[in-house]
């Protein structure tokens, strides 16, 4: 039980970390209406501020989805530990409903804001990575998104559904159908950026910077460009190259020095020296 303890000590210290990150958007959610109503801020100043949200929110997606899996791998353990054949501790209880409640106030967030939904939500199943865990059973799309008769908008809702849920294939499957119907529609930039988000989440870097790269090849003028770089420099990091992952990073602060994308690539630059 010893990792486990550990392990649940870690998580709340990261839980308090998540939360005082949360409460930071919070606040700049309220200050951006605030804004809007008073039009003290200029539009290019709002579109800023807007894109800044936007990447926190994405970067304490991620941050939660990380705490899901080890939450996930401290339950296993817990429950596999416990000769007894008791259920799990109850602080891992309280850790999970803390994060769903967390979960939740993004969610609200993200409509406050009038953004998309970009969390995945991890299966509750064991982690592939514990030893005797049973593998992952891949999940039933519950909409075919390929369906001719569907609209353009209701095939891309379909896949971000998907998406949200967190069944990976059925998503890919759904933005590929996409892309190929409407290769040049206002959202195809978007449904590109998610194929390549849905590749990085599953750790399949090589095959994420590809995709990232058809978002900045074929659709220059869109706005998930300099997220398609960021996210290119966090892939090569995370594989080992951190080389790669720096001249990303410069190419994208170069390229967009007022992105909200720019701001953080400059943060990274200073950890990856």
């Amino acid at each position: 039980m010893i990792f486990v303890m550990a392990s649940g000590c870690a998580m709340n210290r990261d839980m308090a970390r998540i939360e005082e990150r949360l409460q930071k958007i919070e606040r700049s959610a309220r200050d951006q209406e605030s804004d809007r109503s008073t039009v003290q801020d200029s539009t290019e100043e709002m579109r800023s501020k807007i894109a800044e949200m936007r990447l926190d929110m994405n970067q304490l997606h991620e941050t939660v989805n990380q705490l899901n899996g080890r939450f996930e791998e401290a339950d296993y353990l817990s429950k596999n530990q416990n000769d007894s054949g008791q259920t799990a501790p109850q602080e891992l209880q309280s850790m999970k409903e803390s994060v769903d409640g967390m979960m939740a106030r993004m969610a609200r967030i993200e409509q406050y804001l009038g953004f998309e939904n970009t969390l995945t939500p991890l299966p509750p199943s064991a982690p592939p990575t514990v030893k005797g865990a049973e593998p992952l059973s891949p999940v039933e799309p519950t909409v075919q998104v390929e369906d001719k008769k569907l609209s353009e908008k209701e095939i891309y809702t379909a896949a971000k559904n998907e998406f949200d849920k967190g069944n990976t294939e059925a998503a890919r499957e759904g933005f590929q159908a996409y892309l190929k119907k409407y290769p040049k529609s206002n959202n195809a930039d978007n449904a590109q950026f998610w194929i390549g988000e849905i590749y990085y989440r599953e750790k399949w870097y090589e095959k994420s910077i590809l995709e990232y790269q058809k978002v900045i090849e074929k659709y220059p003028k869109g706005n998930k460009v300099p997220a398609a770089y960021l996210k290119q420099a966090y892939a090569f990091q995370n594989m080992g190259e951190p080389g790669n992952a720096k001249l990303l990073l410069k190419e994208l602060i170069s390229k967009y020095p007022d992105s909200a994308e720019a701001k953080i690539a400059s943060g990274k630059i200073k950890e990856l020296n």
